[in-house]
């Protein structure tokens, strides 16, 4: 297995990247020495992988298996009092080790258990999305949703490791691959530009990478991550560059009730943040132009989701995460913008421009649903 170590300001771990190794992860899991092993899951995974790696590990070691619905409606305060109830009830203590066997949700989930867990326990991401291999992996950040907003409660927990087999992507639909791969295009367009050039001529709409490419695609998006957050561990200053396209993204998540990948939602918040950065005269029509065409090549409709309106959008967009870090008045919210490739737009350590919510509202209505069609350059190539 390939071994990247993140360094996250006094923070690093180990992320072990290899295909086919279901041995080797098993193998690094057992030199941790736990009393016990939890394995948190959801029902698909559960059947694909988490089963067989739980079969593995009680061989020799107690182990459970909590087997958690799909969807991101699940990522709750409510899932994670249940599990932490039931993990007591069934003997973790403070040696034990929870596994994450999934993606983001998962992740989370297990993450935040973790933290609470006396204060404080080991966990271990088993990613098995692209998304959560290639950048939700890469934080320290673990939290919940709440019915107003995602991830509003949580706190901060260092992994003890990340263990990627790259085979269980294999088992992905075209479409959860192609979610992983528009983060890969946000760290392009505002951290790691070099990586552009090869995004426009490596992207596939079908999403059938090489196990080769699926490796440089991960390295990636771990990299671009560090290449920030070895100065902002928590992600509130330089590094909330990786909000990018997250604030209407997580809005459109949100509204569409788990029917939409996050990747997705992110995809079509980068193009209203391009738009609302173009309309500010921050953001050139040649980058404006480009984020289309490489969102679009990854197989982007750039259209709401069905039953999703902009006034169920805009009214989560008003909810933000990012609510804080600058002073608003009722009617601006605090955004992500670019003012050319790789270049945030604002200060330094704190890039957050405040933009009035109408001309979000107007860029929405212009862009995803339909009101009017926005030029975009295609043929440059």
């Amino acid at each position: 297995m390939r071994n990247v170590r993140l360094q996250f300001e006094d923070e690093c771990y180990p992320v072990w990247i290899g295909v086919r190794c279901m041995d080797k992860i098993i193998s690094n899991l057992r030199e941790l020495s736990a009393s016990s092993y939890h394995l948190i899951t959801d029902r698909t995974v559960s059947q694909l992988h988490a089963g067989i790696l739980f079969e593995q590990l009680s061989t020799q070691t107690p182990a459970s298996l909590w087997v958690i619905d799909n969807g991101e409606s699940f990522k709750s305060l409510e899932t994670v009092e249940y599990l932490a109830r039931e993990m007591v009830k069934g003997g973790i203590d403070r040696g034990s080790v929870i596994v994450a066997v999934g993606g983001g949700v998962i992740g989370n989930l297990s993450g935040l258990t973790a933290a609470l867990l006396f204060r404080g326990i080991r966990f271990v991401h088993v990613p098995t999305t692209l998304i959560a291999a290639a950048d939700s992996v890469a934080s320290l950040k673990q939290a919940v949703n709440l019915s107003v907003g995602k991830n509003l409660l949580g706190c901060f927990h260092k992994p003890t490791a990340v263990l990627i087999d790259l085979n269980f992507l294999r088992t992905l639909p075209s479409t959860q691959i192609r979610s992983g791969m528009y983060e890969i295009i946000k760290n392009a367009l505002t951290v790691a530009t070099e990586n552009i050039p090869l995004l426009e001529s490596g992207l596939k709409q079908d999403a059938n990478y090489s196990d080769t490419e699926l490796m440089v695609i991960v390295e990636a998006g771990l990299l671009a991550k560090q290449k920030v957050m070895k100065a902002d561990k928590c992600e509130r200053k330089e590094a909330l560059v990786f909000e990018y396209g997250h604030t209407v993204g997580h809005a459109i998540e949100l509204a569409a009730e788990g029917r939409v990948p996050h990747g997705e939602a992110v995809g079509l918040g980068m193009i209203v943040a391009a738009e609302v950065a173009s309309r500010l005269g921050r953001l050139s029509e040649a980058d404006r132009s480009l984020h289309h065409r490489l969102l679009r090549r990854n197989g982007l409709t750039v259209r709401l989701p069905v039953g999703v309106t902009v006034a169920a959008v805009m009214a989560l967009v008003r909810m933000d995460n990012k609510r804080g870090y600058v002073c608003t008045r009722p009617d601006q919210v605090a955004m992500i913008l670019l003012d050319g490739l790789g270049v945030p737009a604002g200060p330094i350590g704190r890039p957050l421009i405040l933009v009035d919510a109408s001309l979000i509202q107007s860029c929405i209505e212009d862009c995803l649903a339909g009101v009017k069609d926005i030029a975009v350059e295609e043929s440059r190539q």
